[in-house]
Parts: structure tokens; C-alpha cells; sequence
């Protein structure tokens, strides 16, 4: 009769643990919602209108955070499932699937934080995103800081031509198509140096960072009327991407090894005892 009672007492707390946890997972999302919301359209400056930006970067930092929360959680309430089960054959198969789902993860992980922290990975993403587009006195060119998902930041603006001419890089909120003078832009523009819009050649431009901004490419031919310029565009990933989720995915990844080098003695010592193979 005792060893009956202890069975079902054991039984009652292993449901309850699993109640528990599955409730606190889904006060967690909920939590989540909330926080993404927060995170894009208050603290993100997103909108729908009149152009699209949606600051995903920062909810996919959320997420991975989430991830990690969850998965430190999930270890405690794991440990206590092995202890209130009621056989040597199912503590064995918690903690073998334990250990196929951590590395799982960790192997996941690993390869998202070696893909954002790769030089070669991200200098391949920088060439095959980078836009190259002809600047010429008629026609300005403009551009947003960051695409409208904000996985990618615009760095820099490589300008070169052949003649010498200027190029002024303006705040789009300053820029008015239809009403500018030359010597206004050059007041206004954000390339200071003369090294910086003075071309004869080549010059780079650095972008400043902004949440989301739109930049117009101005051109002054005056000095070789009817000259133009090849503009080249590099764009990075978004600096969030490789940093926040980067070094969260790199804990994620430390976190499930160290829980794997705990449960392997846990399961070599139930797997004696097990069913399960």
C-alpha cells in the first residue's frame, strides 16, 4: 500500500509540473505579443503608411531571447519530471530525448550565430546586396538608412566619376524635389569634408545610423556640365542582427551543452534499467 501511494503521489506532481510549465509558456508568448509590439511600433518608430517599415530585427532579438528564457526553463522543469517519474524506463527516455532536442538546438544555434558573425558570410551578403545606380544633376538618388524589415542598414556610399564634380548627401526630410537650390544643399548637406563630396575619382560616403530615414544623392556638375557619377550602395546586416541575436544564439548554444554534459550521466545511469534502447 505505501509503495502504491507513493506511485500515485508521484503521478499528481509530474502532472502538475507539466501543467505548470505549458501555463507559463503561454503566459510567455502572450508576454512575447506584447513586447514585440512594443519593441516595433512604439520604441521602433514602425508603420504601414506611408512606407512600409517594419522593425523585425528587434523582434527577432525578442525571440531568440525568448528561446533562451524557455530553454533554461525547460531544464528545470525537466529535472523534475525525472524525478517524479515513476520508472527507471521512462527517467531514461526523458533524459535521452532531453539530450537529442539540446543538441538539436545547439547545433542550430551555432550555425544562425556563425552565419551573423562570419566576415566572409557578411561580406558576401554586402556584395550581393549592394545597389550601383548613375547619378547625374537631373536625376537625384534616394534612399532609406534600412530596408523596409530592417534586416539590413545602409553603411556607405561609394561615389566615383570621371570628371570632378560634387555630391551632397541630404536628410530627406530637407529635401524638396520640386524646391532647392545647389548652394542650399551644400549649407544642408551631410558630408562635411571635402574629401567627402569633392569627387575626383573616388570618394565614400558614410551613412549616419537612423531607425529609418530617408537620404537624397545630390549632384553639382557645374564645374563639368553634363558629367555624371557612378553611385555604389553597400549595405550591412543590421548591426542588432549580429550583435543581440548573435551573442543570445551563443548562449543558447553554451547553455544546451552544459545541459547535455548534466543529463549524460543521468541517462547512462537509468539506461540499465530501461526498456528503451
Amino acid at each position: 500500500m505505501p509503495l502504491s501511494s507513493k506511485v500515485l503521489e508521484d503521478s499528481i506532481r509530474l502532472d502538475r509540473i507539466r501543467r505548470i510549465k505549458w501555463t507559463l509558456y503561454v503566459v510567455q508568448i502572450i508576454m512575447l505579443a506584447a513586447l514585440a509590439a512594443l519593441m516595433i511600433f512604439i520604441m521602433g518608430n514602425a508603420q504601414i503608411t506611408p512606407v512600409l517599415y517594419l522593425p523585425l530585427d528587434s523582434f527577432a532579438a525578442v525571440m531568440v531571447l525568448l528561446l533562451l528564457v524557455v530553454c533554461v526553463e525547460s531544464f528545470f522543469f525537466r529535472v523534475m519530471e525525472i524525478r517524479f517519474a515513476r520508472s527507471s524506463s521512462a527517467k531514461h527516455l526523458m533524459a535521452k530525448n532531453s539530450i537529442r532536442v539540446a543538441i538539436t538546438i545547439a547545433v542550430v544555434s551555432g550555425f544562425v550565430a556563425l552565419l551573423l558573425m562570419a566576415p566572409p558570410v557578411l561580406s558576401a551578403v554586402q556584395d550581393a546586396t549592394s545597389r550601383t545606380l548613375i547619378l547625374s544633376a537631373d536625376e537625384p538618388i534616394t534612399f532609406w538608412s534600412r530596408d523596409p524589415l530592417a534586416f539590413q542598414e545602409m553603411v556607405e556610399v561609394r561615389v566615383t566619376a570621371v570628371n570632378t564634380v560634387e555630391v551632397y548627401l541630404v536628410d530627406g526630410d530637407l529635401y524638396d524635389e520640386d524646391n532647392w537650390s545647389l548652394s542650399e544643399m551644400f549649407i544642408l548637406r551631410i558630408n562635411k569634408g571635402a574629401a567627402e563630396y569633392v569627387v575626383d575619382g573616388e570618394v565614400v560616403i558614410d551613412v549616419p545610423e537612423a531607425d529609418h530615414n530617408e537620404y537624397a544623392l545630390i549632384l553639382n556638375d557645374l564645374e563639368n556640365p553634363g558629367s555624371v557619377a557612378t553611385v555604389t550602395i553597400l549595405r550591412d546586416i543590421s548591426g542588432t542582427l549580429t550583435g543581440i541575436v548573435s551573442l543570445l544564439a551563443i548562449a543558447i548554444v553554451v547553455s544546451n551543452i552544459a545541459w547535455v554534459a548534466y543529463l549524460m550521466p543521468i541517462e547512462r545511469k537509468y539506461s540499465k534499467g530501461s526498456i528503451y534502447k
